[in-house]
């Protein structure tokens, strides 16, 4: 049975964008980043050039955004910041450095969410309730802390097409599920760092990512798009998505919202959503 959407709707559309710029590369390749340019300059594309497309897109097709942003790239960037508060559109948490959780100790972890609140609340005026965490890689203990820092949601996991309750110590935490196919990064992701990866065609890009909407209207899902403005916010690339757009335009009954939209329609049907909690840390006996 489809999700009872607002507004009678028959699926959810969230296009959504990871605005990590230069800040992954100071934690993943240290040592590059100290000594070579290429890849910082490339990330740099994002928050300089790629992002001014993406709103440029939204505003003309009439259509809300969400925006997830490491807090040290807030930080370099303030214009995007108050660009994004300008058109409405939610920023929500992505670490400070964009750095993966499953490198941290509990207590780094804590506080890399508390720094990167703090950040965005003084940049945004509004304490951010969104997370999605740096390369969507939760530790076990991840959703209990989000809770107990006052996190509404997460879009990390991939176990489902339509947004649940998951059990933490500190109370159930709103996961909306997200997947590898809708993640640009898998298809146009090549980097000085990647560089053996092939780069796909965007007509067979697009053929994914239509065929997903299709079965995500046909089921009632919450259809999440993740994007990149250093990756997809390329000519080509933005070509695929305005032609998305434009494809998932010619369905009626299509709910086009974001991520703080779906996490309040969600808070409003309570019980009503499915409860679920993670595998056991061993196999069942």
């Amino acid at each position: 049975m489809a999700a009872p959407w607002p507004h009678n709707s028959r699926v959810a559309v969230c296009l959504s964008w990871d605005v990590d710029g230069e800040a992954a590369q100071y934690v993943r390749f240290a040592d590059r980043a100290r000594g070579q340019l290429s890849e910082l300059h490339q990330r740099l594309y994002g928050p300089q050039v790629g992002v001014w497309k993406v709103l440029d897109l939204l505003e003309r097709h009439s259509v809300p955004g969400t925006f997830y942003m490491p807090a040290y790239t807030a930080r370099q960037h303030p214009d995007v910041i108050r660009a994004f508060v300008r058109a409405g559109h939610p920023v929500g948490l992505h670490g400070y450095l964009h750095q993966a959780l499953d490198t941290m100790s509990p207590e780094e972890e804590e506080a890399d969410l508390v720094r990167s609140q703090g950040v965005l609340a003084d940049m945004l005026g509004y304490r951010p309730t969104l997370y999605r965490a740096p390369s969507w890689e939760l530790n076990r203990r991840s959703p209990e802390i989000l809770k107990r820092h006052g996190v509404r949601s997460d879009s990390s996991l991939m176990d489902d097409e339509r947004p649940y309750w998951l059990d933490t110590a500190a109370g159930p935490l709103l996961q909306i599920p997200i997947h590898w196919l809708l993640d640009d990064a898998e298809h146009w992701g090549h980097t000085r760092a990647n560089r053996d990866k092939a780069i796909a065609d965007p007509d067979t890009v697009f053929r994914l990512w239509s065929t997903e909407f299709d079965g995500y209207y046909a089921s009632g899902g919450c259809y999440v798009l993740t994007l990149h403005p250093f990756i997809s916010g390329r000519w080509a690339y933005m070509a695929v998505v305005d032609r998305l757009v434009r494809h998932i335009r010619q369905f009626p009954g299509v709910w086009w919202t974001t991520l703080e939209e779906v996490t309040a329609w969600a808070e409003s049907q309570g019980s009503e959503l499915p409860r679920r909690a993670s595998p056991p840390p061993e196999p069942v006996a």
